[in-house]
């Protein structure tokens, strides 16, 4: 139900909308529907009146929506949105220098419930909402064609976020990407996300350590591909399915100063063969850190190596930053070592089963 006051006809109530929300003239009337108008701010106040049609596009949100073509969605923090719905937060307000004139800022406007809590607030273009949903606090920021909406626990973790794009009509919106975060007990660090890029049909599943800090990458996409059918017969259309498949995972270890000594990648590939069946094939590289030599004081790299599928290709040891020896290992037992000195080349070693084969040294 409109508001006594503005209980008048379509077009009124498209007038008001166009007078509170200036950047919707002229597309409010060619894109909005009536049912997309429900109430006046329950305030009551004509100076802070506004149709809730931007509320309805807040909250009606699918579940559901047909994907639409997106870039990767970056999980932020909803720290800053919690700040600035506090009023803690003096985002947009800047003071004006000693002696010059105040600039004139974009109009800002604060939406509250009859309690006085904040329901919406509003500046040059952007819009944010808050509002309880069961166990949740939901916050939802509103800008351009773009929608993300958090889901907060009891505990004030972010428990889920999503990230919409928005159409001419608010039953049109198109769901991009969405992450949901898994805790430990009362841990204020996820445990666990994954994360769902809608358009790009991709999945990721992060792990995090005790500190935050990420342990592991599992990287898949969704693919369509034929059902296994012993009863099909040649003329017959395939049923297909999606499946997820693994593409890439990244692993790290790190020590007790929060320093990387591991770093695993294993990626995988698949190919469509003739017979219709798939061949999948894997590759892992590794990179080790050793750390032991390295001080404040010293400041040099750590020693290095590095892996492929389990064996050892290249090893980099570390006397400052520009003098080590860097041995690479090849097929049947055999190995070259090069020793660098400031930075120049100075000695080759080549070896086979381990014994020094030939030596050669260079002076510049």
């Amino acid at each position: 139900m409109l508001h006594k006051k503005y209980s008048r006809d379509f077009n009124s109530s498209i007038y008001l909308c166009e007078y509170y929300f200036p950047e919707k003239i002229g597309v409010i009337d060619s894109t909005i529907s009536a049912e997309d108008l429900s109430s006046v701010s329950e305030s009551g106040d004509s100076e802070n009146a506004s149709f809730d049609w931007i509320d309805m596009l807040l909250r009606g949100l699918n579940a559901n929506p047909t994907p639409s073509e997106a870039e990767s969605f970056d999980v932020t923090d909803g720290s800053k949105i919690l700040e600035m719905l506090e009023g803690e937060d003096n985002r947009g307000i800047d003071a004006p220098d000693d002696g010059k004139e105040e600039k004139e800022l974009p109009q800002e406007y604060t939406y509250t419930k009859e309690g006085g809590s904040l329901r919406r607030f509003t500046y040059d273009g952007e819009q944010f909402a808050a509002w309880n949903e069961g166990e949740f606090t939901v916050l939802v920021n509103y800008y351009g064609d773009k929608v993300i909406r958090k889901y907060f626990d009891s505990l004030f973790r972010l428990s889920k976020s999503e990230r919409f794009k928005t159409a001419a009509t608010a039953k049109k919106i198109n769901l991009e990407n969405e992450t949901e975060y898994e805790y430990l007990n009362d841990s204020s660090t996820p445990e666990k996300s994954v994360e769902k890029q809608i358009s790009a049909k991709k999945r990721l599943e992060s792990h995090f350590d005790e500190e935050g800090r990420v342990i592991s990458v599992l990287e898949s996409h969704y693919e369509e591909r034929e059902k296994k059918s012993k009863s099909k017969k040649k003329d017959e259309t395939a049923e297909k399915e999606e499946i997820l498949l693994d593409d890439k995972k990244t692993s790290r270890k790190y020590d007790d100063k929060g320093r990387v000594t591991e770093e695993e990648i294993i990626t995988w590939n698949y190919k469509k063969l003739l017979s219709g069946k798939y061949s999948t094939s894997e590759r892992s590289v590794k990179n080790v850190y050793d750390y032991s030599s390295v001080s404040d004081e010293n400041n040099i790299p750590p020693d290095y190596r590095f892996f492929e599928n389990g064996e050892l290709h290249l090893e980099r040891k570390y006397k400052t930053g520009d003098t080590y020896s860097e041995k690479l290992y090849f097929d049947s037992n055999f190995s070259v070592e090069v020793i660098y000195e400031g930075g120049i080349k100075k000695t080759e070693i080549i070896y086979l089963n381990g014994k020094e084969q030939r030596r050669r040294d260079f002076e510049y």
